[in-house]
Parts: structure tokens; C-alpha cells; sequence
């Protein structure tokens, strides 16, 4: 069910061809050179979090960074962009729809003719669709969920649980302090905890990964790599294969928390930390 936002203001449509030039002129720049005729619409609301213990956020081209903050409601910032002598009419066809399902606010990008964007990635036609990046605002204890197709995923400081899910972008997250668990195919991913370990599965084809916690954490691992090195900080590692496929799996301080890092291409880094300093994502 749909559901009421907070007061705000209405999408805004910002053009960077400015309408002073004569449309004739405007019209004959965009059949030239259609690839030049960017667009850009601007959404912004804000929702109430009254019985909300879980946000999705589900997109397809674009970024999407969760950030926390100590306000007690949800704010939904997004910015949808196409070129083309039709990108007007993509920003009109492309929709950000946020509905309530019992517990849960979705957040999702609507493709032109093709309905809801996630089941099937299936949304044919052969033509460029709008990018969407979102900045998503909301307190530390809601849990979260993110997919996207193409488009880097970043949150900061996390007390639930999180899930991050990319095909082409890298991830990071820092100052987690909560189960995490984020897949990648091609893409880095940089994991700092903001103290001791806590559940982690982390997986990519292409690309390293990194996690670093405290060094008193009490860690469970399985780490693999295929064409890559394992390395740690911790006591040494149990590391099995010295060419080809590398894999690592053994306890830290008893193993209480369960850190499991798949990879194909790319290294697996395990870094120990007195205390991590508070940094602002990018």
C-alpha cells in the first residue's frame, strides 16, 4: 500500500539546456547530437518510521548510499538522469515509488512500460534508461536492504542488519556494528567494522575484499580465493594452496562471530585495529 510522505517539496526538473534559447534551436541541437541533451529531476520526502524495522531500496543504473542519522523519520533523496533526444520523456516514464508493506518501506526505480524492476532483470526495448542514484537517510537501528544492477553501494554506521547486493559496482561500508552481508559480482568490497567482528558473508568474483575489525574479535572464518592471496593481521592463518585456489578456515579468540569472504579474482585482507577513527564516506 502507498502511503502519505512527510511535507516536501515537490520533484524539481532541472534542465541543462536552458529554455532561453529558442526552441526551434533546442530541438535541432538535440537531433544532431542527441547524446548531448542531458536531464536531470530531482525527488525528495521524507516518511514517518512509526512500526518500520526494515527499509528496501531496490534500483537498477546508479548509485545508492545509505547514511545515518539521529533524526527519528526516513528521508529519500534521488536523483534521476537521461541523455537523448528523449531523456525528458525517460525522466517522466521513470518512477521512484515508496510504499509500506507491514514492517517494511520499499523504495524502488519503476522502468518505462516494464513495471517493477526486480524478479527478472527484464525491461527490453534495446534504449538507454535513466540513471537513479538515491542518498538514503535514516537511524542506525532500522535494518536495510539494497539491490542494484549497475551502481556502487555504500552505507555508514549501521547498528541492524544490512544487506548489499550489486552485479557491477564495488560496496563499502564503515562503522558496522551489526550482522552484514553483501554480494558483488564486479567489484571491490571494504568492510570496517566499528569495533569487534560481528556476522559477515561476503562475496565477489572480480575484485578483493577487505574487512577490518578490533583485534580482540572473536572470529569464525572461511576464506577463499581462486586467483589471489589470503592475508592477515591476526594470529597466522591456516592458509591451504599455494598455487591456484587459496582457502583459509580456522577460529580467532574462540570464534564466536562467523566471517565467511568468497572470491574468484582478487585478494582477501583481514585487517586487526586498535580503534577505527569515524571518517565521512565520499
Amino acid at each position: 500500500m502507498s502511503f502519505s510522505p512527510l511535507a516536501s517539496p515537490r520533484p524539481r526538473p532541472r534542465k541543462s539546456l536552458r529554455s532561453a534559447a529558442p526552441l526551434a534551436i533546442l530541438a535541432a541541437l538535440a537531433l544532431a547530437s542527441p547524446g548531448r541533451a542531458d536531464e536531470s529531476e530531482r525527488f525528495e520526502k521524507g516518511y514517518e518510521l512509526v512500526g518500520i524495522d526494515r527499509v528496501k531500496v531496490q534500483n537498477v543504473n546508479g548509485p545508492v548510499h545509505i547514511e545515518t542519522w539521529d533524526k527519528p523519520h526516513l528521508h529519500v533523496s534521488a536523483v534521476k538522469k537521461a541523455k537523448g533526444s528523449r531523456a525528458e520523456q525517460l525522466l517522466r516514464d521513470t518512477e521512484i515509488r515508496v510504499t509500506k508493506r507491514g514492517g517494511t518501506i520499499d523504495i524502488e526505480t519503476i522502468l518505462p512500460k516494464k513495471g517493477r524492476v526486480f524478479g527478472l532483470f527484464f525491461w527490453g526495448g534495446g534504449e538507454r534508461m535513466a540513471d537513479v542514484s538515491y542518498e538514503i537517510s535514516l537511524p542506525a537501528a532500522v535494518a536495510v536492504e539494497v539491490e542494484t544492477v549497475n551502481g556502487r553501494v555504500t552505507a555508514a554506521g549501521r547498528t541492524a542488519a544490512l544487506s548489499l547486493n550489486t552485479v557491477n559496482g564495488s560496496v563499502k561500508v564503515e562503522l558496522q556494528d551489526a550482522p552484514l552481508k553483501v554480494n558483488t559480482v564486479n567489484g571491490s568490497v571494504d568492510v570496517a567494522f566499528s569495533g569487534t567482528m560481528r556476522k559477515a558473508d561476503v562475496e565477489t568474483v572480480n575484485g578483493s575484499v577487505t574487512v577490518t575489525c578490533a583485534k580482540d574479535s572473536s572470529i569464525r572464518y572461511d576464506l577463499q580465493t581462486v586467483n589471489g592471496r589470503i592475508q592477515s593481521e591476526f594470529a597466522e592463518l591456516n592458509v591451504q594452496g599455494k598455487w591456484g585456489p587459496k582457502e583459509a578456515r580456522g577460529t580467532i579468540n574462540a570464534g564466536r562471530e562467523r566471517l565467511a569472504i568468497e572470491t574468484v579474482n582478487g585478494d582477501v585482507r583481514l585487517h586487526a585495529s586498535e580503534t577505527l577513527a569515524i571518517k565521512k564516506l565520499p
